[in-house]
């Protein structure tokens, strides 16, 4: 049972770097002209997940992590919400958006470099580390944006972040797995 549940926090990890990279690719190649389009993909999206993950709370338990969970899917559809309701506001929405999810995945990188890679043995945990810090420092600076005001140099920007944050994710993959005897 241990197992099936480490296999799925890998699969998990993986699938949020391919994303990542998709992510990033897609914001450095589109055209200015198609950011409005997608962020109404992106409130699509972050609806659509608002959704199944009320779906998997109806489905579960409901144990105290399963209304955290829903918590978390009411504010990721409000989220959606919003970001469908304000789409012409390109710039803040998506320094705001993707700025917060740098932030909640360097957070996350922290979490898992302290948990999984030194406890896995991994000499160079502080590496993994000291990127998550990295990529916390990038996402709160993308939350303040200070330097970037016009859509290209902000996509540019953002498409490079979301690309440094799935490099981190993969090597935090390859750091941790597979795990030693604790």
């Amino acid at each position: 049972m241990l197992f099936q549940e480490l296999g799925k926090v890998k699969r998990t990890w993986i699938m949020t770097s391919l994303i990542l990279i998709a992510i990033g690719i897609v914001m450095m190649m589109c055209p200015v002209r198609y950011m409005g389009m997608m962020v109404s993909a992106l409130g699509y999206v972050l609806l659509v997940w608002a959704t199944v993950l009320g779906l998997n709370y109806l489905a579960s338990k409901k144990t105290l992590m399963n209304y955290v969970t829903l918590t978390g899917a009411l504010f990721v559809g409000l989220l959606g919400m919003f970001v469908l309701v304000h789409r012409r506001d390109v710039l803040p929405i998506m320094g705001l958006l993707f700025g917060l999810f740098l932030v909640f995945e360097g957070l996350s990188d922290l979490f898992n470099a302290f948990v999984y890679a030194r406890r896995a043995g991994k000499a160079a945990w502080w590496f993994l580390a000291f990127l998550s810090l990295i990529t916390i420092s990038l996402g709160v600076i993308l939350l303040a944006n200070p330097w970037w005001d016009t859509p290209f140099v902000l996509k540019r920007v953002v498409g490079f972040m979301m690309l440094f944050a799935s490099a981190v994710s993969i090597i935090r993959v390859i750091m941790t797995w597979p795990f030693k005897s604790v």
